[in-house]
C-alpha cells in the first residue's frame, strides 16, 4: 500500500511528509517511511489478551517529488511516481512562505495540479484513439476509450466516472492514468492560518468515492511527530484536540486504498491484517499463511464489541457470539478470526 505524496515547491511538502512518516528514509533520492493506522480495536484486543506482541496495519508513504516550480510542470521523474502509487496526495500551500513572490492561492495550486492530470490522460487517450482508427478497430476498448475522452474534455477527472467492471476490463492493466488515480488534496496551513475563520472552509473534511479534501498545520504536525509518544499526549490535550491531524489523514489514506482490517487475538500476538473489501474468508486465511488457504475448513468469527461486553472467549461461546463461517464468507472490517485448517 503506497501512497505517493507531491506538491509545488514551497508547499511545505517535506514538512507534511515528516509528520506523516516520522523516521522516514531515504532511498535513491526518494524519501519513504512506513506509518501504522490507527486502530482502537487492535489497542482494546491487546489489553485484554496482554500478547507478547501488537501489530498494527501500515502503509508506506513516499515522497515522490515537486513540480519545477510553483505552479509549474511536474517532470516525469514525479509523474511516474504518482502513476505508481496507490493513492496521490497533492499538498496545497496555504501559508505565507518568505522564499515565493507569490501569495497562498489553493484553488489556483488545485487547478493547475488538475489540469496538468487531465491534459496529460487526454493526451494518452487520444492516442490510443488514433492508434484504434488505423487499426480499424471496435469493440469495448475502443468504447471506453472515447467515454473516457469525453468525461476529460468536460475538465472532469477520470477519478468521478463510474465504470462497470466490464469497462476496467476493457481498459486494460497496461494503461496508467493520474486522473484516475484516487486522490487526498492536503490543505497545509500555517498555525495563523489554522486559526483563521476565513479558512474554515479548507479545514473541513470533505469525502468522495475516490477522492478526500482536508487539511493539517503541517509545521505542528511534525513538531507532534518528533516527541516521545508518551509526551504527544500533553502536546495535544494543550493545542486542544484529540488526536493528532495525522491519524485521521491515515484512516483517510487507508478507506481510499479500499482496505479494511480483520483481527487475530491471543497470547502471543493482537494485529490487524489489511485486505481489500469483498476479500472471502479463505482467501483471508491466505493473508496469516498460505497454509491456512490452503487447508481451510472454516473461520471461527466474533466481533470486538462483543468481546467488550463477555470479557472473555469462553463467555462470547457460551452466549453463542461465536460462530463459524465457510470459505465464501465475506469478511467484515473488525472481525476477530481464528482459522481452522487441515494442515
Amino acid at each position: 500500500m503506497h501512497v505517493g505524496i507531491c506538491g509545488y515547491p514551497g508547499s511545505g511538502k517535506t514538512t507534511v511528509f515528516r509528520a506523516l512518516a516520522p523516521g522516514g528514509k531515504a532511498d535513491r533520492e526518494i524519501a519513504y517511511g512506513n506509518i501504522k493506522v490507527p486502530d482502537a480495536r487492535v489497542d482494546f484486543l491487546a489489553a485484554i489478551f496482554s500478547p507478547k506482541k501488537t501489530t498494527f496495519a501500515e502503509i508506506t508513504f513516499v515522497d515522490v517529488g515537486s513540480g519545477t516550480r510553483s505552479g509549474g510542470a511536474f517532470p516525469p521523474a514525479v509523474l511516474q511516481g504518482m502513476r505508481n502509487a496507490d493513492v496521490v496526495v497533492h499538498v496545497v500551500r496555504g501559508f505565507e512562505n518568505p522564499s515565493l513572490t507569490t501569495p497562498p492561492d489553493p484553488p489556483r495550486d488545485e487547478k493547475a495540479f488538475d489540469e496538468e492530470l487531465l491534459l496529460l490522460d487526454l493526451g494518452t487517450l487520444e492516442k490510443r484513439k488514433e492508434r484504434f482508427k488505423k487499426e480499424a478497430k471496435k469493440g469495448p476498448e475502443v468504447e471506453v476509450n472515447t467515454k473516457m475522452i469525453e468525461h476529460l474534455e468536460k475538465s472532469e477527472p477520470l477519478r468521478t466516472l463510474e465504470l462497470s467492471e466490464e469497462e476496467l476490463r476493457a481498459l486494460g492493466p497496461g494503461i496508467q492514468l493520474l486522473s484516475m488515480q484516487p486522490l487526498i488534496t492536503l490543505y497545509n496551513l500555517s498555525e495563523d492560518a489554522w486559526n483563521d475563520p476565513a479558512r474554515a472552509r479548507l479545514r473541513e473534511t470533505k469525502h468522495g468515492k475516490q477522492w478526500v479534501k482536508m487539511a493539517l498545520c503541517g509545521s505542528i504536525e511534525a513538531e507532534i511527530a518528533a516527541l516521545p509518544v508518551d509526551e504527544q499526549k500533553d502536546f495535544l490535550e494543550g493545542l486542544g484536540l484529540g488526536e493528532p491531524a495525522r491519524n485521521v489523514f491515515v484512516r483517510e489514506a487507508y478507506r481510499l486504498l479500499d482496505y479494511i482490517s480483520f483481527l487475530t487475538a491471543g497470547p502471543d500476538e493482537c494485529r490487524a491484517w489489511p485486505i481489500r473489501r469483498g476479500t472471502n474468508a479463505k482467501r483471508a486465511a491466505g493473508k496469516v499463511h498460505s497454509d491456512l488457504e490452503r487447508g481451510f475448513i472454516r473461520a471461527e468469527i466474533y466481533r470486538p464489541e462483543d468481546l467488550e461486553i463477555a470479557r472473555t472467549e469462553a463467555a462470547l461461546k457460551a452466549q453463542g457470539k461465536m460462530r463459524l463461517e465457510g470459505k465464501d464468507y465475506i469478511v467484515k472490517d473488525g472481525d476477530v478470526v481464528h482459522f481452522r485448517s487441515g494442515t
